[in-house]
């Protein structure tokens, strides 16, 4: 099949059904529908539940609803059978994923319920702030002596439809590759929170560290703190941060002042630090003072209000924000932007069971590509990825191609070891010191063991001749390239998309950086702890009507972590339907501002720009954290029905 038989769209021609009535469900139908998919949306009398959140428009339409429920056909459920009888992919949020099989095997089935469908937990009712509260992200995300937080919004619903949407694209990989039968998908939306949050948890079971919450007051290494129009992050991870940042400030003895340069001691002495600094940086202005930084390479984040990402100007230069056919009414762009699998916003939501459907027939689907090969057990088995990922956005994203079949190797250099694996002088963690493969410390890093399952590593010094000619002579034998440096680097050793594509035309080549590789701000460096301002999410998280704050760990680099992976599998997909490789450029900026479009639609419709709601939920209550018996102990209830 050729470029001009999928009409540009990936996932043209196939026929998707959702039956499911949770945001996650509708997210993963949204997502397969940008991307060229037929979805039809099967709707009770009341609706899908996302038309009954506020706030609503002016025409009484709920602005959650037309964000996830955007490009899709809508249906009654008198109508669902027959088109579940031919489906490509059935997504379902009721707990009847096995029927749903047993009634169509040749559909790639998602189930995704609060705790799967198997297990003890399996007939619990769970939502966002449960699944916040039972994964352990509310506890390290707030402030000490105050309720725990959950993320902002819909996050764990955006964490899941992505996530399960990538786990589609992989499923139809696999049965187009063996034409094979479908298969049944089983996501728990508690257990992909874990995951997401899996540095925490690996951290204990090492060395009994609990990752907390902060203490107020927060000091600008911890969050967002007042700068003169606003708020402003400074995560300062790195000795050469600190010192450039203290210079600029005019704090030139604790620029110098060794114990305050190390990330690892600095929180002990901020009593020495904080006040200072704080005085200092409140006579700047927030952009004013994130130009001056990024001059000087330091990473930094302003906070950002809704209205101000409206005239953004790295979103303006990259185009990010668009309008669907006939609307004036801007949504977020895709996860990534991508040279070949074309994402579309063809029409808003559709009106409740307004559709009439008839699906095509089903299209014999024939495999263009030849894979490199590997030994992995999954539907990516086959494919092997080249990667140079490091840290946790990128290695996050390589780590579910591997736990799905990939053959991912992953390159590092000797001379300067991923952040994430610590130092060459760093002990061996406590809790492993009896353990017979905990042999050195930087292999037993809990961060960088998170997420770097399953895979394969190779030293290669790339600044070197011989390092680089290795590099490319290994790259035939693989299907995909990602990594996760500023975008100037991999030009700059010589190994950029345009010179790997001489090499290996069908290569897929995956660019994970803060604000994407075009545009005024890409070569300006971030973290997750910058990102988060930056992209929006800061200014939306806190506790109601108090100042924005940074989630307990880097929040947006598990966000961008997962929409790598669903981009990667998506164009190893469209590689198989065409033949043809791709550049996939993904922005953690723009990534993140997908997870927070419902608060977007909000100030684009309604002009109002939302501010922290804690746990607060527009419709449920009580709808909240509360105090329990013990030392930090607190138990998230949610009632979403008067029953």
């Amino acid at each position: 099949m050729s470029k001009s038989d999928l009409d540009g769209s990936t996932l043209a021609g196939i026929r998707v059904v959702d039956v499911g009535d949770r945001l996650a469900t509708a997210w993963c139908s949204r997502l397969l529908a940008d991307y060229g998919a037929d979805v039809v949306l099967v709707e009770s009398d009341r609706g899908h539940q996302a038309r009954r959140f506020p706030p609503f428009d002016g025409c009484g339409q709920s602005l959650m609803a037309r964000y996830v429920l955007a490009n899709k056909k809508s249906v009654g459920r008198e109508a669902a059978d027959p088109l579940i009888d031919v489906a490509d992919v059935i997504v379902t949020g009721l707990g009847d994923g096995a029927r749903l099989f047993e009634q169509n095997q040749n559909a790639v089935v998602c189930a995704i319920t609060p705790y799967g469908q198997t297990g003890e937990l399996k007939d619990y009712l769970g939502n966002d702030l449960t699944a916040y509260a039972r994964s352990g992200w509310a506890h390290c995300n707030g402030l000490l002596g105050r309720p725990p937080l959950k993320g902002s919004g819909y996050q764990a619903s955006y964490q899941v439809g992505t996530l399960a949407f990538g786990g589609v694209v992989a499923a139809l990989i696999e049965k187009f590759a063996t034409d094979g039968f479908g298969q049944l998908i089983d996501i728990s939306e508690w257990e992909t929170l874990v995951s997401t949050s899996s540095p925490a948890p690996l951290r204990y079971q090492y060395s009994d560290f609990l990752w907390q919450r902060r203490r107020a007051p927060v000091n600008m290494n911890e969050g967002p703190v007042p700068v003169k129009d606003g708020y402003f992050a400074l995560p300062l991870s790195r000795p050469a941060f600190w010192v450039k940042a203290m210079q600029l400030l005019g704090l030139p003895d604790l620029a110098g002042d060794e114990d305050l340069q190390q990330p690892g001691i600095r929180p002990k002495h901020a009593t020495r630090f904080a006040k200072r600094v704080a005085d200092a940086m409140s006579s700047w202005t927030r952009m004013d003072l994130f130009a001056a930084l990024g001059a000087e390479r330091v990473i930094a984040g302003p906070v950002l209000r809704m209205d101000e990402m409206a005239d953004n100007p790295q979103f303006e230069a990259r185009g990010f924000l668009r309008a669907p056919s006939g609307s004036n009414v801007r949504f977020p762009g895709p996860f990534a932007s991508t040279t070949e699998s074309v994402w579309e916003l063809r029409h808003e939501m559709p009106k409740p069971r307004s559709s009439e459907v008839e699906f095509a027939p089903r299209q014999s689907i024939a495999v263009q590509a030849v894979r490199s090969g590997g030994q992995g057990k999954g539907p990516l088995s086959g494919f092997r990825g080249l990667v140079l990922t490091q840290a946790w956005a990128g290695t996050y994203a390589t780590q579910m191609l591997a736990l799905l079949g990939a053959d991912v190797v992953q390159v590092e250099v000797r001379s300067r070891l991923d952040s994430w694996r610590g130092s060459y002088r760093n002990p061996i963690p406590r809790n492993l010191a009896n353990t017979d493969t905990a042999r050195h410390a930087w292999n037993c890093s809990p961060l960088y063991n998170s997420v770097n399952l399953n895979k394969r590593c190779v030293t290669i010094d790339l600044s070197k001749p011989e390092g680089k000619d290795l590099f490319t002579e290994l790259l035939p034998h693989f299907d995909f390239v990602a990594e996760n440096f500023s975008p100037r680097v991999m030009n700059k050793l010589g190994i950029g998309y345009d010179a790997l594509k001489t090499i290996k035309p069908d290569i897929v080549f995956a660019s994970l950086s803060a604000y994407g590789a075009t545009g005024p701000w890409a070569n300006v460096p971030g973290i997750g702890g910058t990102i988060e301002p930056s992209s929006g999410m800061s200014a939306l998280l806190g506790y109601e009507g108090e100042q924005p704050q940074n989630s307990g760990q880097m929040y947006p680099d598990p966000v961008a972590g997962l929409c790598g992976f669903a981009a990667i599998a998506l164009a190893l997909l469209h590689r198989d339907r065409t033949g043809e490789g791709q550049y996939i450029d993904l922005s953690m900026q723009e990534a993140n501002f997908l997870f927070i479009g419902d608060a977007w639609m909000e100030y684009e419709i309604n002009g109002h720009v939302r501010g922290p709601q804690g746990n607060r939920h527009p419709l449920y209550a009580p709808h909240a954290i509360y105090p329990s018996s013990g030392d930090d102990k607190w138990v998230a209830i949610a009632a979403e029905t008067e029953l």
